[in-house]
């Protein structure tokens, strides 16, 4: 049986009704024009002549004594968890995210395998959708990147149609796992004391991080947990959500980047602080300190189905230039980066589940006077390099739908598609209106973004030329 990791463990124990744990793709697709009507339900019954693998043909082991595991069902038939939805229409976008929105709010039932695909046609122009909710406790978002990627073709003559449900090969079994009682014995022991020495270093790991916050520790470090959160995108845990996604070119924030020594994530997170800052505005509620955003971050030599920790940090000061914002940025995701490489992988997860499950644990137990972690979660797992079909059919777009956690309200997951950046924002609309024009925001800000860096650079340029044409002048006046 699979060992869930703390990770893991923190997010079965601390799901409420309005805090769902789910997560999933929404894939849409264009069928030919001849294809169309039966189209949906052909994929269906092609894709369930696939079989099931891990983790999706299994299910939550919770024993009497010792902690929950996953176990294979046996005979297990993915035919009770596919749907098929025909909307009435033809639909929107929006219709179809609304529909989704209600169903990605409902908690799955633990008594069977943590998963569900929907079938949508009926949309406008015929396209086809499917959403698949995934409990994220049995998979991180790097392996389920990994599923999707085995799921879609890279090519429209793929005779083989294949499901998500097929999942990913775990690995074999440890030598450890089949080692002698004794041997198992001494392994626990030894964890025990690996465990002792974990909790050591994420006490001085807090330690640290008051020495930077009273302004005398490194600059290597990550901020305290629930201080300086500006007081913006806050209200009451809810089952409602909204849903709106926009596209950025990936190859001009690649050469972004490039240009100014930063990451594609750096520039992605500059953009939407930029978006932020105009969205606030216009709310009336501009932030008068950097808002902090969480951001996980993959783990490769940890063991359990999540390999990875929820790390929070500052965005750009406000009324910064977005130049100066960039700087910063890359300034704080560097110590993020730095805290991660120094720090063993069951540090910064244990670190992660007590920090954040302190804003879960008093919301399931009603608390009113709640504290913020972070204002915003921002993550980036990579996505799909290029094309990708199903069933002959090209995918339009392949979106991620996360989930909002605990002492959040606005999710903002983004996903390589080809060659565009898919960014999607996951909202409780009582704290976050209108998350579609933060989406657009977004857009307009990566053009304010690349204009603005355009012409520091070109200042920059031209203050470098002035000096070595003084330099010059004066060196022939004394020649």
């Amino acid at each position: 049986m699979p060992a869930l990791s703390a990770v893991d463990l923190a997010m079965f124990l601390l799901e409420t009704r309005e805090r769902p744990f789910n997560v999933g793709p929404l894939i849409l697709i264009d069928p030919p024009a001849r294809q169309r009507g039966a189209f949906a339900d052909k994929l269906v019954a092609r894709m369930l002549q696939r079989p099931a693998g891990p983790p999706f043909n299994e299910r939550l082991h919770t024993p009497r004594i010792g902690l929950p595991t996953l176990e294979e069902v046996a005979g297990f038939d993915p035919a009770r968890h596919v749907h098929r939805i025909t909307l009435k229409g033809p639909a929107t976008q929006a219709k179809l995210f609304e529909r989704i929105c209600t169903l990605h709010q409902k908690p799955l039932a633990r008594s069977r395998p943590l998963w569900d695909l929907y079938v949508f046609d009926g949309l406008e122009g015929g396209q086809v959708a499917l959403y698949a909710k995934v409990h994220h406790g049995i998979i991180d978002g790097r392996t389920f990147v990994k599923v999707i990627a085995n799921w879609l073709a890279a090519t429209p003559t793929e005779r083989t149609v294949r499901a998500i449900w097929e999942g990913v090969p775990r690995p074999a079994p440890s030598a450890a796992a089949r080692a002698p009682l004794t041997a198992q014995l001494r392994g626990a022991l030894d964890k025990a004391a690996g465990a002792a020495l974990t909790a050591a270093a994420v006490v001085r790991m807090f330690g640290e991080q008051t020495l930077n916050a009273l302004g005398t520790g490194s600059a290597d470090t990550l901020m305290l947990p629930f201080t300086d959160i500006p007081k913006v995108l806050k209200g009451r845990p809810s089952t409602k959500r909204t849903f709106a996604y926009c596209m950025l070119p990936l190859a001009e924030l690649q050469a972004l980047g490039k240009a100014h020594g930063a990451t594609v994530n750096d520039v992605l997170l500059t953009t939407l602080d930029i978006a932020l800052a105009r969205y606030l505005h216009e709310l009336g509620t501009d932030a008068d300190k950097p808002l902090v955003t969480a951001m996980p971050v993959a783990l490769a030599r940890a063991k359990g189905g999540n390999n990875f920790a929820i790390l929070q940090f500052p965005l750009g000061e406000p009324g910064k230039s977005p130049a100066a914002r960039l700087a910063q940025i890359r300034t704080h995701t560097a110590a993020v980066k730095s805290v991660v490489k120094r720090e063993s992988s069951e540090t910064v997860m244990l670190f992660t589940t007590l920090v954040h499950g302190i804003p879960a644990l008093l919301e399931k137990l009603g608390v009113k006077n709640r504290i913020a972690l972070s204002n915003l979660i921002v993550s980036n797992p990579f996505g799909l390099a290029e094309k990708r079909y199903l069933m002959g059919a090209p995918v339009v777009l392949a979106l991620p739908l996360p989930l909002i956690n605990p002492g959040q309200m606005l999710n903002v997951t983004a996903a390589t598609g080809d060659d565009q950046l898919q960014v999607s924002f996951l909202a409780i609309p009582s704290a976050v209106p209108h998350v579609d024009k933060l989406a657009h925001y977004t857009s307009e800000a990566f053009e304010a973004l690349k204009l603005a860096l355009s012409v520091a650079a070109s200042a920059t340029g031209a203050s470098r030329a002035r000096a070595t044409g003084t330099k010059r002048r004066g060196a022939q006046g004394k020649a």
